[in-house]
C-alpha cells in the first residue's frame, strides 16, 4: 500500500487535527507547509466546558461526540495525518469520530500525537478502535516542530512529497513567505490564579487555553509565515503559582541548565530567529540558557519578545547578546504585560509590520 501510493506523481495530503491548548495546531500547520497538505480541523459540536471530566468520560464511555464539520472531498486524498493531544493515555474521542465518518480504505493513515510525556503507543489501542482494514503506519509522538524534518525522512515521504510541496510553495509567486524565520518560544501555563484576563500566564483564544508566549508566538506566524518550534524540557514545571515561582527560583539559584526536549534540525534554514520567553526574576528563564548555549546563531537575527508582570524585558536582551555575541540581537523588542495578553493582535501587528523583515 505504502509503495503504490508514493509512486503516483501527484500525491495529495490531509492534515487533519485535533487540538485543545494550541500545541497540535502548531504542529499541524508545519506539516501542511512541508508537506503541501491540506489542514482540516476537527472539532466538536459541544466543545469542553469541563476539558479534564468530560474527556475522561467519552474516553471511558466510548463516546463519539458529534464534529461541526466534515471533509467534503476525502476521495481526492491520498495520504491523512491525523494529529491530537494524549488524553487519559487514549486518543480524544474526536478522532474515532473523524475516522469513522468517511472510508478510507486505499488511504495511508499516518497518527501523529503532542504530549511532553505520554508515548504515542500508549494511545494506538483506541486508535486502531476505529481503523479496522485500513493502513495505519508511521506513527510518532512529537514534542514541536523540530522533529518533523527527521521524521518524514524516516518514513519515506521526502522524496515523494517534495515536488507536492514546492508547487505549493511556488504558487505565490518567487520566495516562500516566512521561509527564512523561525519563531521560537518558551512558556507555562499556569493552571490556578487569577482568571484568563487579569494577570494569568494563559490567555482563552476561540475557547482553547493558550500559553501567554505561545499566544504571541502564534500571532507572530500569522504575519510572518514563520516555523513555530515550542522550547520545552524534559522536566516538568509546577502549573500551580506559587510552586512555580519556587522552582524557578531555585533552578535559577543553582544556575541549572534543564535538558531540552527536542532540537532544531534545520537551522541553517533561518535567518530571523523570534525568541519568546516570560521575565522570570528579572531574567531568562533557565530552559533559554540550555537553548542559546546549545545553538550557534552567528550571523543570524534574533527579535526577542516577552510577556511578563512589569518588569518589561529587565536585562535579557543584554543576556541574549552576552550567550549569542555574533548574532544581531534587536534591541526593539516585543514587550508586553500579562494582563494585555488578550488584546495584543493589533499591537502584535503594527510591531512585526515595523521590523521590516525582508531587510534582514
Amino acid at each position: 500500500m505504502k509503495e503504490e501510493i508514493l509512486s503516483r506523481s501527484d500525491i495529495r495530503v490531509l492534515v487533519a487535527y485535533f487540538s485543545y491548548s494550541g500545541t497540535t495546531r502548531n504542529v499541524a500547520n508545519a506539516l501542511s507547509e512541508k508537506t503541501g497538505g491540506e489542514l482540516f480541523e476537527i472539532a466538536t459540536q459541544a466543545g469542553y466546558s469541563d476539558v479534564y471530566g468530560e474527556s475522561n468520560r467519552e474516553i471511558r464511555n466510548n463516546e463519539r461526540p458529534a464534529l461541526t464539520q466534515t471533509v467534503e472531498n476525502m476521495d481526492e486524498y491520498d495520504i491523512i495525518f491525523v494529529g491530537y493531544p494524549v488524553w487519559w493515555h487514549a486518543t480524544p474521542a474526536p478522532i474515532n469520530t473523524f475516522l469513522e465518518s468517511y472510508d478510507l480504505t486505499g488511504k495511508l493513515i499516518i497518527p501523529f500525537c503532542t504530549s511532553g510525556e505520554s508515548d504515542i503507543d500508549e494511545t494506538m489501542p483506541t486508535f486502531l478502535q476505529s481503523c479496522e482494514g485500513l493502513a495505519v503506519y508511521g506513527e510518532r509522538r512529537l514534542n514541536g516542530t523540530g522533529g518533523l524534518d527527521g521524521w518524514l525522512s524516516e518514513l519515506g515521504l521526502s522524496d515523494a512529497l517534495e515536488q507536492t510541496s514546492s508547487e505549493v510553495k511556488q504558487s505565490g509567486g518567487g520566495q516562500e513567505r516566512g521561509a527564512n524565520v523561525l519563531i521560537a518560544y518558551f512558556s507555562v501555563m499556569e493552571t490556578d490564579g487569577v482568571d484568563t484576563v487579569a494577570g494569568a500566564s494563559r490567555v482563552a483564544v476561540n475557547g482553547e487555553l493558550l500559553g501567554n508566549n505561545q499566544y504571541i508566538a502564534q500571532l507572530i506566524q500569522q504575519e510572518t509565515g514563520g516555523e513555530l518550534f515550542a522550547i520545552e524540557s524534559v522536566q516538568e514545571y509546577p502549573r500551580t503559582h506559587d510552586s512555580l515561582l519556587e522552582f524557578a527560583y531555585n533552578e535559577r539559584a543553582d544556575n541549572a541548565r534543564p535538558q531540552l526536549a527536542s532540537r532544531i534540525e534545520n537551522l541553517d534554514s533561518y535567518d530571523v530567529i523570534f525568541l519568546g520567553y516570560p521575565n522570570w526574576n528579572a531574567d531568562l528563564p533557565m530552559p533559554l540558557y540550555t537553548f542559546l548555549e546549545e545553538y550557534d546563531f552567528s550571523g543570524k537575527t534574533i527579535i526577542p519578545f516577552t510577556v511578563h508582570g512589569g518588569s518589561g524585558f529587565s536585562r535579557t536582551i543584554q543576556t541574549i547578546s552576552e550567550l549569542q555575541p555574533d548574532a544581531r540581537v534587536i534591541s526593539e523588542g516585543f514587550s508586553i504585560s500579562r494582563s494585555s495578553v488578550s488584546g495584543a493582535e493589533g499591537d502584535v501587528e503594527e510591531w512585526v509590520n515595523g521590523l521590516n523583515l525582508s531587510s534582514y
